[in-house]
C-alpha cells in the first residue's frame, strides 16, 4: 500500500483503539462479526465434513432450505479453501468492519455469497463449491476506499482478486463466482451506504 493508504489505516487503528479503551472493551474486540463468522466457517467447514449424514437429515426438515443457503454463504469448500479464504475475510473483513454497522456488514457479506451463489448455480448444472463472501467484503473495501480516494488501496485490492483468479486457475465458472460476488459486495456497499 502506499503512504497516503497506510497513514490513513493507522489513522483509523488508533480511533478504533480509543474507542475501545473508553468503552471499556480490549484490543481483541476490533472486528468480533468478522471473528464469529470465521467461526461459523470453520464449524460450517466440521459439518459438511464430518458430519454430512446428520446434516443431511437435518437439511430435510422444514427449515432445510434457508439453512442450505446460509451454509453455502459460510462453507469455504476444502482445507485449502478454509485457509485462503479464512484469511482473506480476516484481511478484509476487519479492516471494513469498523467503518461499518452491523446489519451493513452482514448484508454485503451473505448477499454477495448469496448472488454469486445463484448466479454461479445458474451457469452450471453443478452447485457453488464454496462460498464467496470474501470476494462480496473485497468489493465493499474497494468502494469505501474509492470513496475515501484511496486509490492505493484499491490497486492492493484488485491485485489480490486477480491473484484469486490466477488461484482457481482461470476456471470459468469460479471465475463467474468471484467476478459475481466482486461485484455484487461493491453494489451492495453503495446500496446500504457503507461509504456514507
Amino acid at each position: 500500500m502506499d503512504r497516503e493508504t497506510r497513514k490513513f489505516w493507522q489513522q483509523r487503528r488508533r480511533e478504533m483503539l480509543r474507542r475501545d479503551r473508553l468503552a471499556g472493551r480490549g484490543a481483541f474486540n476490533d472486528a468480533p462479526i468478522t471473528k464469529v463468522l470465521l467461526g461459523l466457517m470453520v464449524l460450517a467447514w466440521l459439518v459438511m465434513n464430518f458430519f454430512s449424514g446428520t446434516l443431511a437429515v437435518v437439511l430435510s426438515g422444514p427449515a432445510g432450505g434457508v439453512l442450505t443457503y446460509v451454509l453455502s454463504a459460510l462453507y469455504p469448500g476444502g482445507l485449502l479453501g478454509l485457509l485462503f479464504e479464512g484469511v482473506f475475510v480476516w484481511i478484509v473483513g476487519s479492516a471494513i468492519e469498523p467503518m461499518t454497522r452491523w446489519w451493513q456488514y452482514l448484508v454485503v457479506f451473505f448477499g454477495s455469497a448469496f448472488i454469486a451463489g445463484a448466479v454461479e448455480h445458474l451457469a452450471s448444472v453443478a452447485g457453488a463449491g464454496a462460498s464467496l463472501a470474501a470476494f462480496g467484503l473485497a468489493g465493499a473495501y474497494v468502494r469505501v476506499m474509492m470513496s475515501h480516494h484511496m486509490e492505493g488501496a484499491v490497486r492492493w485490492a484488485l491485485i489480490l482478486l486477480l491473484f484469486n483468479l490466477v488461484l482457481s486457475g482461470f476456471q470459468p465458472l469460479a471465475m463467474i463466482g468471484i467476478l459475481t460476488a466482486f461485484g455484487a459486495g461493491f453494489v451492495l456497499a453503495v446500496a446500504v451506504q457503507i461509504d456514507r
